[in-house]
């Protein structure tokens, strides 16, 4: 049942996702300058192209914070004025420059082949550079990537000492992932009481799968005291969140009645759900 259920946690997080902008503030020292806040007020505001129109300038003039911003505006933009080419440009004269948001999402998009040809290698180099300047998010994309063998061989201690330095940064998703390894005993020796602990941490944060695992987790007894009610709490949080294998999980809960009263109406309402997803 324990291999079941970490297969699922590892489904669907091998993406690496752009990091939003104001996940670069201590990623450049210009963040703070002044010249961006006709810009950022313009993108608050929601007006995408007046943002544009003011950073461009402090781009091409070589700030690699506007050029960051610049890149953000035009890959994030709606589809009839985004240009992922131009994106990644500026990526790269950012990332260039030693801009570690710029770094990651310049990986992010060589995983994907947004705007550049799709090449692992190339996004690995991208995320190595950045998860060494200590950005969290190219930590974990780093780890995920030694994890699954893409653009490297295989590296399963390696994906667990990245995920252990995103994790100790305090990045949800990378500590849900490192429980996962010491679920499993995948790169690291198994261990379910580290399990449980780094899929509480994430769970306190809203991660929706630390939530599962962590009610998952309670509810077998599993590195931590089994409590039912607990565990159902945690499973209907993660459900809130969207996620579907707790839809699934929790109408297995009340077709069961673990931790509260038993109820087939309830039961079928979360698996109608989870097949909606």
């Amino acid at each position: 049942m324990r291999r079941a259920l970490v297969a699922s946690l590892a489904l669907g997080w091998v993406c690496a996702l752009p990091v939003a902008a104001r996940d670069s503030v201590g990623a450049a020292g210009d963040v703070d300058d002044a010249r961006l806040a006709p810009a950022t007020e313009a993108l608050r505001r929601g007006d995408r192209a007046q943002a544009i129109a003011q950073l461009t300038p402090l781009a091409e003039q070589g700030l690699p914070e506007a050029q960051y911003r610049l890149a953000l505006a035009l890959e994030s933009a709606p589809p009839g004025e985004r240009d992922q080419a131009a994106a990644a440009g500026w990526y790269r004269r950012a990332a260039d420059a030693g801009h570690a948001a710029a770094q990651n999402n310049l990986g992010a998009m060589y995983v994907d082949g947004r705007g550049v040809a799709r090449d692992p290698a190339a996004a690995l180099r991208w995320y190595r550079a950045a998860a060494e300047s200590g950005f969290a998010q190219a930590q974990y994309n780093l780890a995920l990537m030694l994890g699954t063998g893409r653009g490297a061989a295989r590296d399963p201690q390696a994906m667990a000492r990245w995920l252990q330095r995103a994790a100790d940064q305090g990045l949800a998703r990378a500590q849900a992932q490192l429980g996962r390894l010491y679920l499993d005993g995948e790169g690291v020796a198994p261990n379910a009481l580290l399990a449980a602990q780094w899929f509480e941490r994430a769970a306190r944060q809203g991660d929706d799968w630390g939530q599962y695992y962590y009610g998952a987790l309670l509810q077998k007894g599993l590195g931590v005291r089994r409590d039912l009610t607990a565990a159902h709490d945690w499973l209907l949080k993660s459900a809130n969140n969207g996620n579907t294998t707790a839809m699934h999980a929790l109408a297995t809960v009340y077709r069961l009645g673990l931790g509260v009263p038993a109820s087939a109406e309830k039961a079928a309402q979360w698996k109608a759900r989870a097949a909606q997803r």
